[in-house]
């Protein structure tokens, strides 16, 4: 009986569903030790200690995506956030007769299938240990917090592991119907295309036809999208030109242009917090929002380095599928950058960049002072980010 309970407290769905959990539980009575006095979650669940744990992380893009739930595509904002997630919350609501503890346990279920995913593309290239690594490093990834939130993360990263792993194993039309549905989840999700069609390129003539699923399916679940927003709002493109209302606009260069305003943005950034911070912190009133900006400008900039790194190992250390996912990534993050934050909910994306968590897997697998560095380090950095977003003292919208 405790070896079956062992074995199943060890599946990587469960390691990330019970981390997370515990996570949760902490915030929550971080919330209770010192409670909130404003901007208190509005959402409600069923009494007092649900509305509690289910709310702890109800936040930024939360409101957004039970808006839409509720109410539908009804102004030109809420065509940034793709149709799949608001579907599937409305659905849950029907279930639960709660939004936020419907869309918690779509977001915690579905990342928890999304962990076994990744362990199961992990396993053939780094073995057991290394596979069971990736899933740590995602469950306590600094940003994972959403995981347990009406978050859209825990979903896209299921259902875009899920291509990739149908890939790996040959199965076309499942990895096209996933890597669609990741498509109607997060625009993302057309990173997708590249490392499916690599991966699904016929290596036999009579295979001619094996990367025709996914180079249609995924163009077409944006088609679709757009042709309901040409019903319901009477803009095809509504989805892109609501970004404006996020400060998003496609630099003139494209993706060189949005790394050349992260490169100066976080550089400058950076010198004004180490070069020119007040004295005394300051007091009385403390550090104004431009020191903020600055600071949340400086630290993703070597994020951002280190995804690049994580990339090139990703590439040369396990294949150039899993290159190609994480460079198509980075360059879609760079397309359509924010005006005065280019780099805006980077660590939040790359959270659901799976082939990067393998690659730092694949690093630390041979050096366990570097592996509890990364844990220790994630699983800290990840607690306090989690507490202050549910103070609501920082945002990764």
């Amino acid at each position: 009986m405790l070896a079956a309970i062992r074995r199943q407290a060890s599946h990587p769905f469960w390691v990330l569903v019970g981390l997370r959990l515990a996570f949760l539980l902490l915030t929550a009575c971080t919330l209770l030790w010192s409670p909130l006095h404003t901007r208190v979650p509005v959402q409600r669940a069923y009494n007092g200690t649900t509305d509690l744990l289910f709310g702890s992380f109800d936040r930024w893009d939360a409101e957004n995506f039970i808006y839409i739930a509720r109410h539908g595509y009804n102004t030109l904002w809420t065509a940034a956030f793709f149709p799949l997630f608001p579907l599937a919350l409305a659905g849950a609501h029907a279930v639960f007769r709660s939004y936020t503890v419907g869309g918690v346990l779509i977001s915690l279920v579905a990342a928890g299938f999304g962990a076994w995913a990744v362990y199961e593309i992990a396993r053939p290239l780094l073995g057991e240990r290394g596979a069971r690594d990736s899933v740590l490093y995602l469950a306590l990834f600094p940003t994972a917090f959403v995981f347990t939130s009406p978050y859209s993360e825990g979903l896209f990263l299921a259902l875009s592991a899920a291509a990739f792993l149908a890939a790996l194993r040959g199965r076309p039309w499942l990895a096209a119907l996933a890597g669609a549905l990741a498509v109607d989840v997060r625009s993302l999700g057309f990173a997708l295309i590249v490392p499916l069609v690599y991966l699904l390129w016929p290596r036999e003539r009579r295979e001619w036809w094996r990367p025709l699923p996914a180079l249609v399916a995924l163009p077409a679940a944006v088609g679709g999208y757009a042709l309901y927003l040409h019903y319901k709002l009477g803009d095809a493109l509504a989805f892109d030109h609501a970004q404006k209302f996020w400060n998003r606009a496609q630099p003139t260069l494209g993706p060189l242009g949005g790394l050349k305003d992260a490169l100066e943005s976080g550089l400058r950034s950076g010198d004004l917090v180490l070069r020119h911070l007040p004295r005394g912190m300051a007091g009385p009133a403390g550090y104004d929002k431009n020191m903020q900006d600055a600071f949340w400008n400086a630290i993703h900039l070597p994020i951002f380095l280190a995804a690049v790194a994580l990339t090139v190992v990703a590439w040369l250390r396990l294949g150039r599928a899993f290159g190609l996912y994480s460079a198509a990534t980075l360059v879609l993050i760079l397309n359509q950058p924010p005006t005065n934050f280019p780099l805006q909910s980077l660590p939040r994306y790359l959270m659901c960049d799976f082939p990067i968590l393998i690659a730092l897997a694949a690093l630390t697998l041979n050096r366990p002072a570097a592996r509890t560095w990364v844990i220790a380090s994630f699983a800290a950095v990840g607690a306090i980010a989690g507490v202050a977003f549910a103070r609501d003292t920082i945002w990764i919208t």
